[in-house]
């Protein structure tokens, strides 16, 4: 079965930073990656690239800042005040959290520094500001059930 619309695609992958070679990312750390081809649920190019592709197939992909994860903005690094987290049971730097912005949007912030009463976060998609190179490894193509049809996204039922 090949890659197209509408197909779970399961993918072994390693990111790198494509400047200096730092390993980013590694699915063997974690398992492999699921997402459902064509619903915009990973990264568009790499997408684009594996389509009609199989069980097997490898490729190195590199991708500029736009292709990939965007630049950085300095307005999505904020200072917020210690107080805010009082609901939290432990915070300290590389906290991954949630935020309610004005505009209603959540968005997913890093704590990256601890001050006094301050804490600096950081918005910005960690892979933001990089030309970053995808080297993947399709390991399966499958249909998706009705439930993850309707999801919009690979279920983990049974696993």
């Amino acid at each position: 079965m090949n890659i197209e619309e509408g197909k779970v695609v399961t993918l072994e992958f390693k990111v790198y930073d494509n400047k200096n070679n730092e390993l980013l990312e590694d699915t063997k750390e974690v398992g492999p990656f699921l997402y459902i081809q064509g619903f915009g649920n990973f990264v568009l190019k790499v997408e684009d690239s594996l389509e009609g592709k199989g069980v097997g197939f490898k490729s190195k992909i590199v991708l500029t800042p736009e292709e990939g994860y965007g630049e950085r903005e300095k307005d999505l690094i904020i200072e917020m005040d210690r107080e805010q987290f009082l609901d939290f049971e432990d915070i300290y730097e590389g906290l991954d959290f949630i935020a309610d912005l004005e505009d209603g949007e959540e968005q997913s912030f890093i704590i990256k520094e601890i001050l006094d009463d301050k804490i600096i976060a950081d918005g910005n998609h960690p892979f933001s500001g990089r030309e970053v190179r995808f080297e993947v490894e399709v390991k399966d193509v499958r249909e998706p059930t009705e439930k993850e049809v309707e999801a919009g996204e690979p279920l983990f039922e049974g696993f």
